[in-house]
């Protein structure tokens, strides 16, 4: 009985939570009904703007669902900053990435794996280099994430590699390997 009573509170809760959530994405297309219904009672030739924010509302929230779950570049490219604390070289060319979503408590994970110019690749190193808030050859944390960019690459193809600790945030982790190909940057973000 008490099985039951647990399975029911479980799929109770997963029920609001959703009920809730659905509140929230929906939350943005209520609003624009709501103004075209004001818009339309006013004035006839401002029903197309009404029936505009109506078309834009739900294309708009489904792109931002979407964007949620597949980052785009420069989500990575923002990654990459917080990494090294540079912006990221013009000649960057992300070749795979992966993300989680971040849980309740905001843990998440993001890698890329970039393609440099070998004179960005070189320039990058250097800066990395002589930057004293960056640990060359710090300590390594994997995760599956980071495997899983990596691909069929073999680890030991990172020739050399960099963290960067945050004062008072050691939940962040933050990596940048340098593959041996003169070209390919590994860059991974660790919110624990």
């Amino acid at each position: 009985m008490a099985a039951i009573i647990d399975k029911i509170f479980v799929w109770g809760f997963i029920l609001l939570v959703g009920v809730f959530a659905l509140a929230i994405i929906s939350l943005p297309t209520v609003i624009a009904y709501l103004i075209y219904r004001w818009i339309s009672k006013k004035k006839t030739y401002l029903k197309v703007i009404g029936i505009s924010l109506l078309i834009i509302a739900p294309i708009w929230t489904t792109y931002e669902i979407y964007t949620a779950i597949y980052p785009t570049d420069s989500f990575y490219f923002n990654e990459f900053k917080d990494v090294t604390l540079r912006e990221i070289p013009s000649s960057a060319k992300i070749i795979r990435k992966t993300a989680t979503y971040p849980y309740f408590h905001g843990d998440y994970a993001s890698v890329s794996l970039i393609k440099l110019s070998p004179k960005d690749y070189n320039s990058l190193f250097t800066a990395l280099n002589n930057d004293k808030r960056i640990i060359k050859n710090g300590e390594f944390i994997g995760c599956r994430e980071f495997d899983e960019v990596m691909g069929n690459l073999k680890t030991n193809s990172i020739e050399y590699s960099f963290t960067r600790k945050i004062p008072k945030e050691e939940n962040h982790y933050f990596y940048i390997g340098f593959l041996n190909d003169n070209s390919t940057i590994i860059v991974l973000k660790y919110v624990s």
